[in-house]
């Protein structure tokens, strides 16, 4: 019997495509080998496809899906599943004509905890992504539930915590003037700090690392894998609802994430994260979500500041004192 071929969707973006590891892990845990397990994502996002460990090929679009598809029938794939169910990714599963199982993005249930309409958490994205392989009798397996993820070394400091200062919103990352105070202090007892994100965040990771020789910035300047190489040599991860959060998770190392216009009650809470980690949501905001992605903040419309401004600080360094 041949054994079977399977073709993963996910095609944005870098937290979504870590999310995949355990999906990957699982299969390639129960078939082995002698399975073919490939990839399709956004070209931008090549970096974090990189990082998921049992792929056979990572399959680039940098426009349509209609760029790849004849290629990809004649690899002869069995299986298709589609962890992003968007229009690219439907239009992929009509070109190859193969069974196809789709992810539960429980749309409907997000919103309506965003208009206060629903107040139970939606399951969280991985496990709704596990529940696709039951009909293959696959099972989440005991150790290493995330699997391996690709890192690539690079020179670090000997003792220190990672930090990440951005986010695709402003209503998930962390603000300048909470980040300056809680590395001040903690650099003030001697903590060593390194600054993780992409190009975007250089500037903000520039003012903060002038303000202390205990603080590094690789905003910018690593590749994706040199990035969790940096993460997993960390003592502790802090960030926002961002890829480097659910990263930090994939790595084992403990977290403190920081909550603001989106909650974990959407279903992309850290996934089984080390045990000794932290979440913080804003304080007085409640747990209703502002919205499905941090674009929006409910309480800036009525005059007020955004929800991720609300956690404070102390609260921040309370929390790392107490892991560390």
């Amino acid at each position: 019997m041949q054994a079977p071929r399977f073709l993963i969707a996910r095609l944005s973006s870098i937290g979504d495509i870590i999310l995949t590891s355990p999906v990957i892990h699982a299969i390639r845990a129960h078939y082995g080998s002698e399975a073919r397990i490939d990839f399709v994502c956004n070209s931008k996002f090549k970096g974090a496809a990189e990082l998921l460990h049992g792929l056979d090929e990572i399959h680039l679009v940098e426009r349509a899906t209609i760029e790849i598809s004849s290629n990809l029938k004649k690899l002869n794939f069995h299986y298709f599943i589609d962890l992003h169910c968007n229009v690219r990714s439907r239009s992929l599963s009509k070109a190859l004509g193969i069974l196809t199982f789709k992810v539960d993005k429980q749309s409907a249930p997000r919103f309506a905890l965003t208009l206060g309409l629903r107040k139970k958490p939606v399951l969280h994205f991985v496990d709704r992504s596990l529940k696709l392989l039951d009909t293959f009798n696959i099972r989440e397996p005991e150790n290493s539930v995330w699997g391996t993820i690709n890192t690539s070394n690079v020179p670090v400091p000997e003792s220190y915590i990672a930090i990440t200062p951005g986010a695709t919103y402003k209503g998930k990352a962390i603000p300048e003037f909470i980040l300056l105070e809680v590395c001040a202090k903690l650099t003030d007892i001697g903590i060593v700090i390194a600054l993780l994100g992409g190009p975007d965040t250089s500037e903000i990771a520039s003012r903060i690392e002038s303000t202390s020789p205990l603080i590094t910035s690789f905003c910018g300047t690593t590749t994706l894998k040199e990035t969790a190489h940096i993460l997993k040599h960390s003592k502790l991860a802090i960030g926002g609802d961002t890829g480097v959060m659910h990263l930090a998770c994939a790595l084992g190392i403990p977290l403190i994430s920081v909550w603001g216009c989106t909650r974990p009650s959407l279903g992309l809470a850290p996934w089984k994260p080390n045990p000794n980690s932290a979440i913080l949501l804003p304080m007085g905001r409640g747990e209703r979500p502002c919205s499905r992605h941090g674009a929006k903040c409910r309480f800036s419309k009525r005059g007020k500041d955004l929800c991720i401004n609300h956690v404070s600080a102390d609260r921040i360094i309370e929390s790392t004192q107490r892991i560390l």
